[in-house]
């Protein structure tokens, strides 16, 4: 007789004592763009996060370790993700982002109002695309807290995690949410629209990833009031160009690394001939002192000879006279 397994959370004396101490852990500072001090985040358009994950090894190093798919329930039921990475080093630190897609802002409102008279309005001209990460707290006490102040009410759809082993890093996500905003540019309705955005993403990861679980929390991804959205078929596509702009990346890191090697290795010569300088200095005054020396024997030597020579000569007239 088969009987329905229920999940039960077990008591985790590691997970209790890290949630005692969690709100006395100082944020780690050495990680920007993906830690973030106390205070309002800041939404970074993903091309500026990509670059600022270059002023710190650490931070392209922080690894993704959970994904979940958010969905607004009010209104037009934007969808989101939340990304959850781990520090390198401080791996008591994890940090949480948003991540959506918006319309630049009009006139008459905020980025999520234009996107949403897009949908009220599907004739609407398309409207530049508004793609953004936000660096949050990494406090699970305040994380939902700020989920719903930012998108209103709201569910989970999907958890996604990582292992250890397979974790994508930053600096891989930020290369791939560069190549979905430069593959779509625009907010279409439908086609490229936050709908597309997530799921784009979402997918994408768990196909360049494939060591992942996956559960499913709540039903509604891609759809607005119960009807499917239409939206692009990017998944192979863009992670194709992933691969691409990946492989690209890692050429320009090895030359740099073979840049830094050889500069690391002139320097270590020219250390080197500097402390032996003393050692090369004292073997050129041996040497020169040892020529003087030999060039004072020759001398020497010479003189000898020719006095003998004088005094020969000497003798010789002496002989001759008395002859």
């Amino acid at each position: 007789m088969a009987f329905k397994s229920k999940s039960v959370k077990r008591f985790s004396v590691r997970n209790f004592l890290a949630a005692i101490l969690h709100p006395f852990m100082s944020s780690p500072t050495d990680a920007p763009g993906v830690f973030t001090p106390a205070g309002k985040p800041s939404h970074i358009d993903v091309g500026l996060w990509h670059s600022l994950l270059f002023t710190s090894e650490l931070s392209a190093q922080c690894k993704l370790e959970r994904m979940v798919y958010g969905k607004c329930t009010i209104e037009f039921e934007h969808e989101f993700l939340l990304l959850h990475f781990r520090h390198p080093t401080q791996h008591h630190a994890v940090a949480i982002l948003t991540l959506e897609r918006t319309c630049a802002e009009n006139t008459t409102g905020s980025s999520r109002s234009a996107g949403q008279a897009v949908i009220v309005s599907p004739s609407v001209s398309p409207i530049t695309a508004k793609d953004t990460i936000t660096p949050t707290t990494s406090s699970s006490f305040t994380i939902d807290s700020y989920v719903t102040q930012e998108f209103g009410p709201h569910k989970y759809l999907f958890e996604l995690d990582f292992p250890a082993s397979a974790r994508p890093s930053a600096m891989q996500v930020s290369i791939l949410l560069c190549v979905l905003s430069k593959h779509s540019p625009m907010y279409e309705l439908l086609q490229y629209q936050c709908y597309w955005y997530a799921y784009t993403v979402w997918e994408a990861l768990k196909k360049l990833f494939p060591e992942h679980v996956e559960r499913p929390l709540n039903e509604g991804r891609s759809r607005f009031k119960g009807q499917p959205i239409k939206k692009a078929e990017s998944v192979n596509t863009v992670c194709e160009q992933y691969r691409a702009e990946w492989a690209r990346f890692e050429e320009a890191v090895g030359e740099r690394r073979r840049a830094k090697e050889e500069e690391e290795r002139r320097v270590i010569l020219a250390e080197g001939r500097a402390q032996r300088q003393p050692e090369v200095d004292d073997e050129r005054r041996q040497r020169e002192e040892a020529e003087k020396r030999a060039d004072e024997e020759r001398r020497q030597r010479e003189e000898a000879e020719a006095e003998l020579n004088r005094m020969r000569a000497r003798m010789a007239e002496l002989e001759r006279r008395a002859a």
